[in-house]
């Protein structure tokens, strides 16, 4: 069990989905996590923020503890089943923080419901188009659909050194949620209009990216989508900024809570 939350499996439109909660404040935050992962993505920032902020996040349907789930949904539907699931449980607006797909349900929930969203944390979101998507399928294909990764296919996406708990785990959680779970995610992203969701939102909106991670050739895409919104790279980190640089991905948080103050 991840430390300082406790989990709940809730029955929803899709099927079972593992909801956590935890931290001692009271200002909700919720993490989501990126494809092929689980809440665990996450253990190394939990114990950063759970004094101060009261957390919430799941494993997205098909991942997780939540694998039994549907998951050949859309990132609308995603983010429908998260915001019926959050609805009384976040007593005031929350901040989101979504890391790869996790950041395009954020970004489509608070276009939805933003009376639920009172700003988004969106980390390493790859604002794409169709024609992009479709050329880098193959390569898609390739990172998921097969599970289980080695020791040096998981450093290579880590600016961290990896060890054997971590790899460990990133197995487990790619294990749990199996190809077919990952590749509808992947085809959920591709066949998502991104850049009209970014358009379309209203609140506070901060785009966090690795500065040698994928999406960092994303951002003045991202900016262009969304005027309004601030942007931050964290050197030393990649994909995966929660897992490589834990202290600046919860800054990042921190300044979100005091109004866009991030990086």
């Amino acid at each position: 069990m991840l430390r300082n939350m406790t989990m709940t499996i809730e029955e929803t439109a899709a099927g079972p989905v593992a909801l956590y909660s935890g931290g001692a404040g009271t200002r909700p935050l919720v993490l989501l996590h990126g494809n092929g992962h689980s809440i665990h993505e996450f253990d190394r920032i939990v114990p950063l923020l759970a004094g101060q902020y009261r957390l919430l996040g799941w494993d997205m349907p098909g991942h997780g503890a939540s694998n039994a789930a549907r998951f050949d949904l859309s990132i609308d539907e995603r983010a429908v089943l998260l915001g019926d699931m959050l609805a009384g449980r976040a007593q005031e607006p929350a901040v989101l923080v979504g890391t790869s797909i996790g950041a395009f349900i954020a970004a489509a929930l608070a276009v939805q419901r933003p009376d639920q969203v009172a700003a988004l944390l969106l980390v390493e979101m790859q604002v794409r188009d169709r024609a992009w998507w479709d050329a880098a399928w193959p390569l898609v294909n390739r990172m998921f659909g097969v599970p289980r990764q080695d020791f040096d296919a998981v450093q290579a996406r880590l600016c961290s050194p990896l060890d054997d708990a971590l790899l460990g785990r990133w197995n487990a959680d790619r294990e749990q949620a199996g190809a077919e779970s990952m590749i509808a995610a992947m085809e959920a992203i591709r066949d998502h209009d991104a850049a009209a969701t970014l358009s379309a939102l209203t609140v506070p909106t901060h785009f966090l990216f690795g500065e040698k991670g994928p999406a960092a050739d994303c951002i003045e895409a991202a900016r262009q989508c969304t005027p309004h919104a601030g942007c931050g790279v964290i050197p030393g980190a990649g994909h995966f900024v929660s897992i490589d640089q834990p202290e600046s991905f919860a800054a990042a948080v921190a300044g979100m809570f005091r109004g866009r103050e991030v990086c």
